[in-house]
């Protein structure tokens, strides 16, 4: 199975999509905020990377460009997970380099389905 980075500055979210994504098979590792998002993605090369876009230190458009400017990490799928989810702040996921979005509350179903079509793809 995939090595999944979540990252979510709430502690409650962050430990729910571990949990689900861990009981499929995943690994997952995770972040509270985009700056640490970034530094895990380099120490672990995950195959997926699940964005909450509004974080402290360093929000999810922003850590999303910037871990597709490196070299090492550009091809990781980004999929932002998100309550912003008006047509122009998930426009600003894609253009900063999100794959595809899923809203918040997490519908757990749809969101294995996307991980899983992101690693059969070979895209994770």
């Amino acid at each position: 199975m995939a090595t999944i980075l979540v990252a979510d500055d709430f502690l409650e979210n962050r430990d729910i999509l571990c949990r689900m994504l861990e009981l499929v098979g995943h690994r997952t590792v995770s972040a509270a905020n985009g700056q640490e998002a970034i530094e895990l993605a380099q120490a672990h090369h995950p195959d997926i990377i699940l964005m909450d876009l509004s974080m402290p230190v360093l929000d999810g458009w922003e850590a999303t460009t910037r871990l597709k400017a490196i070299d090492e990490l550009h091809h990781i799928p980004v999929l932002a997970v998100t309550g912003h989810v008006t047509p122009h702040e998930i426009q600003r996921a894609f253009d900063a380099g999100c794959v595809d979005y899923i809203a918040k509350p997490v519908d757990f179903e749809r969101l294995i389905g996307k991980v899983t079509s992101l690693v059969n793809d070979g895209k994770g």
